[in-house]
């Protein structure tokens, strides 16, 4: 089971507020998720994978999400074994169907985990 950050005061962190220095972003690889809007509103943006520093640090200088920052972007991040880390992004994406894809959609067998929402 995934377990799947929140900042401070157990609240979804804002994509363009979050903690860059923080322990749990530098010191992460695996997958990440980028939404707006609360349940069955939610549109989910971007799902990808890799170092979270900086795939969060290249998410807040593109302009594509700053488009949606009006709207309360946020971002939540699991630590994934580079092992399973494709599978894990695919079965996000075919779940999620994300609205952008992004460059390198993974080749991989879906490994079904657990969403941030999911208790």
């Amino acid at each position: 089971m995934l377990q799947w950050y929140k900042c401070k005061g157990d609240i979804w962190c804002d994509l363009f507020k979050v903690d860059l220095d923080h322990p749990s972003i530098r010191n992460t690889s695996g997958v990440y998720i980028v939404w707006y809007g609360q349940g069955p509103t939610r549109k989910v943006l971007r799902i990808g994978m890799g170092n979270i520093f900086t795939e969060i640090t290249k998410l807040q200088k593109d302009l594509t999400y700053k488009a949606f920052a009006a709207h309360g972007v946020n971002v939540t991040w699991a630590d994934v074994p580079i092992m399973k880390r494709a599978g894990v992004a695919t079965y996000l994406i075919n779940t999620l169907n994300p609205a952008i894809l992004g460059d390198a959609i993974p080749r991989a067998i879906p490994i079904k985990e657990n969403l941030p929402w999911e208790d």
